[in-house]
């Protein structure tokens, strides 16, 4: 459907007026990721916050364990009311433990959002470069080479937007700092 829809779009842009110029760009996201401060900041902050998760897991986890080897050296010595007390307090641990791997790690979770929260004001300002690059140099359209549904299958090197998109950000945090 979208490959569609691109096609289509160059089509139609392809068969206006031959006078009209079309200019196209393209620039790498992944490269901006590897290159951006910013992105390698919020990604050590992502990675920190997932160890620190990973390590609260693994705690619970090993007290799991815990709790089930105990039970199983004691439980011949132990009553039918002490086996099922200690057989629901393990379930509750358990249960614990996946609303807690949930709440970090889902898709919904503390781990998710906090990379929202550290990335969105990054693409906002990439966003608004790509626009103010586009405009100042009349750009038509620029595509991202590194999305997978941006349907781009091969670009000349020569409409890499990249290089000068960093630069460009580059000179405004330079100006932010002045």
């Amino acid at each position: 459907m979208k490959r569609a829809l691109l096609s289509a779009l160059i089509v139609a842009c392809c068969a206006t007026s031959v006078s009209a110029q079309l200019k196209i760009g393209y620039i790498d996201s992944e490269v901006l990721k590897e290159r951006l401060p910013e992105f390698r900041d919020a990604q050590r902050t992502l990675d920190q916050l997932r160890q620190d998760y990973e390590n609260q897991a693994k705690d619970r986890e090993a007290q799991l364990l815990k709790l089930q080897e105990d039970f199983r050296r004691q439980e011949l010595l132990l009553s039918e009311a002490k086996k099922a007390e200690l057989q629901a307090e393990f379930e509750t641990k358990m249960q614990q433990l996946n609303q807690f791997t949930q709440e970090k790690f889902g898709p919904e979770g503390e781990l998710m959002r906090k990379n929202i929260e550290l990335s969105e004001p990054i693409f906002t300002k990439i966003n608004d470069a790509i626009q103010g690059m586009a405009e100042e140099k009349g750009y038509d359209f620029i595509f991202d080479a590194a999305a997978p549904s941006s349907g781009l299958v091969f670009a000349k090197e020569e409409y890499d937007l990249t290089e000068q998109l960093l630069e460009l950000m580059e000179k405004e945090k330079e100006e932010e700092q002045e």
